[in-house]
């Protein structure tokens, strides 16, 4: 069963979207600030009513604009996450969680019982008791997305559910969402800007511009083919995963997956446990030999392919792990870079972001 979205509009602005996500998988819709993604997601929610188009999810129609059908939000299955948490702050942590339990009609047993089984996925069961005023921005996410799972939706939508929160505060709660999801097993549309959240929380991507889904696909599949500049830009950040530890000289260690001890990626920070790091191609620099720089990362390996856009390259390096830099078409002329020649790609410590 799935969730299948097929409309289009005039209003706030013009918008046009198509995809369809699964039980149990998560869509990434990105895309800049005001293109869109959060008003396709309340048509989803029933926020907002396109003028054209379907929506269906697990077989029951929810918007239909040839038969005229419109079921109203509180008919359907589905919970919405908001950037800020939308949380009652007078209410305790619990009731919090177990609000639209309650407001559906469940007993107040079943849905105490079913709010403090979120809670306690998504990390804060510990604070069933604290009034939701005194919670920090990633308690208050995690008590938001513990409502919003509490309900089984059939649908699940997170509305930037890391926007508001302290960079520190992202690798734990960005954990807790991968949890959450799992055990929903709803069919889950995430909105995001941020490449790191987009690539490690979800699936599949549908790229918005200017209200329009452009494209749909893997992370991989849109660094290969992408259909705009702007979806090269997006997809084609170097993400990695790791697990920091703390320097003595202001610096992280950051080890990857398969690293051995010792190795990894060296940021800049006092950072400690998981944590996903981003590097912008143009921060890449491309050699043949391994002249001493002051750059604190190296890899090393075979082209593995090169994309002109514009007056630029999009070189993929096949390093472990790999690594994609955007550099000028003459200095890939004056490098000699083909497929297959071993280059070293370096970059500053400065240079790597921890998202």
């Amino acid at each position: 069963m799935s969730l299948s979205v097929d409309v289009s509009g005039s209003t706030p602005f013009a918008f046009d979207a198509v995809f369809d996500v699964d039980r149990g998988r998560t869509l990434a819709l990105v895309g800049e600030s005001g293109a869109g993604k959060s008003t396709i997601l309340r048509c989803i929610a029933g926020l907002h009513k396109p003028e054209r188009g379907r929506i269906t999810c697990d077989g029951t129609t929810w918007f239909d604009s040839e038969r005229r059908v419109f079921e109203q939000p509180h008919r359907r299955s589905v919970a919405v996450t908001f950037p800020n948490g939308a949380l009652f702050g007078a209410m305790t942590v619990i009731e919090n969680a177990a609000f639209g339990l309650r407001a559906s009609g469940r007993s107040a047993r079943e849905s105490t019982g079913r709010a403090l089984e979120a809670l306690d996925v998504t990390g804060v069961a510990h604070l069933a008791e604290r009034r939701a005023h005194t919670l920090s921005s990633g308690e208050a996410q995690r008590v938001a997305l513990a409502r919003a799972i509490a309900l089984r939706p059939a649908a699940l939508l997170l509305d930037e559910p890391l926007s508001s929160v302290d960079v520190r505060a992202r690798p734990a709660l960005r954990l807790a969402l991968i949890a959450a999801i799992k055990d929903s097993s709803s069919a889950t549309v995430l909105v995001t800007h941020d490449p790191a959240d987009a690539m490690l929380l979800s699936d599949r991507l549908a790229v918005v511009e200017g209200g329009v889904v452009v494209q749909r696909g893997t992370s991989a599949e849109l660094r290969r083919a992408p259909a705009t500049p702007y979806v090269a830009a997006f997809a084609g950040v170097n993400l990695f995963s790791g697990i920091a530890r703390a320097e003595s000289d202001g610096t992280s260690i950051v080890r990857l997956a398969g690293q051995p001890d010792g190795d990894g990626l060296v940021v800049m920070g006092v950072w400690s446990g998981p944590v996903a790091v981003v590097v912008e191609p143009d921060a890449v620099t491309i050699s043949r030999d391994q002249s001493p720089t002051s750059a604190r990362n190296r890899f090393t390996g075979p082209v593995e392919s090169m994309v002109p856009d514009g007056g630029v390259v999009r070189v993929s390096i096949a390093s472990e792990p790999p690594v994609i830099a955007r550099i000028t078409a003459r200095s890939a002329t004056a490098l000699g870079l083909e497929p297959g020649a071993i280059v070293h790609a370096t970059f500053k410590a400065g240079e790597a972001r921890v998202s």
